[in-house]
């Protein structure tokens, strides 16, 4: 491992909870079960719904396994804790935790006598680093997180064909909406979306779905 190298990345936010939290809040719709793929005459499946429920079951798996990595992620931080130093220096009004040597060498453009610590420090880290790696190799998290990014990499390719399924009925309109809805919530600039007038719209479609299928079997 190079130098460079040596640091391992923070937990990141979990994609998969604010996904996961949105579900909750948009769940319940009437369509929510497997038989809702198929109209009341017979005819075919309306090809949105079943796009939603791949991807429904995708979302599953996805979140199951982001669980999974950052309750494993959690064991290490907790059990070796992530890499660092504990670095100490004349030159330094108190010790400060370095996690790479970018972070000492971006400390030592003021104080270019640290620059004598850095193969000290790079061994610290690569000590640390090992012992990381040892216990990740015994519980698995790495391998955990690639099989939750690869499982999310599956879950957006399911939710581009959702979109581009055409909607045949109330109920697969209403299944895009629930995944806009979940989608959308994720990131930042979503707080600014008007998820308000989305999900009232997505709850008049939910309630018409009931009335439409009432007016197919009259007619």
């Amino acid at each position: 491992m190079a130098d460079s190298e040596i640091s391992t990345s923070l937990s990141r936010p979990s994609r998969r909870d604010v996904l996961s939290a949105a579900l909750l809040a948009i769940g319940g719709t009437s369509f929510n079960n497997a038989p809702a793929a198929a109209r009341q005459d017979g005819s075919t499946p309306d090809a949105a719904i079943l796009a939603w429920q791949s991807w429904r079951a995708a979302h599953r798996r996805t979140l199951a396994l982001c669980r999974k990595q950052q309750r494993l992620e959690s064991e290490l931080a907790r059990t070796i804790g992530f890499p660092q130093a504990v670095f100490a220096a004349a030159e330094l009004p108190s010790p400060v935790r370095i996690s790479s040597l970018r972070q000492l060498d971006e400390l030592a453009a003021d104080l270019p006598s640290l620059c004598m610590r850095r193969a000290e420090v790079a061994a610290v880290l690569r000590a640390h680093q090992q012992r990381w790696d040892d216990a990740d190799r015994v519980i698995g998290y790495s391998v955990a997180r690639q099989q939750e990014e690869a499982a999310s990499a599956d879950e957006e390719c399911l939710v581009a064909r959702l979109f581009a399924a055409d909607a045949t009925s109330l109920r697969g309109l209403a299944a895009k909406l629930d995944v806009l809805i979940a989608v959308g919530a994720d990131g930042a600039e979503g707080r600014h979306f008007p998820w308000p007038e989305l999900r009232r719209i997505r709850r008049d479609v939910a309630r018409l779905v009931p009335l439409s299928s009432l007016m197919t079997e009259l007619i």
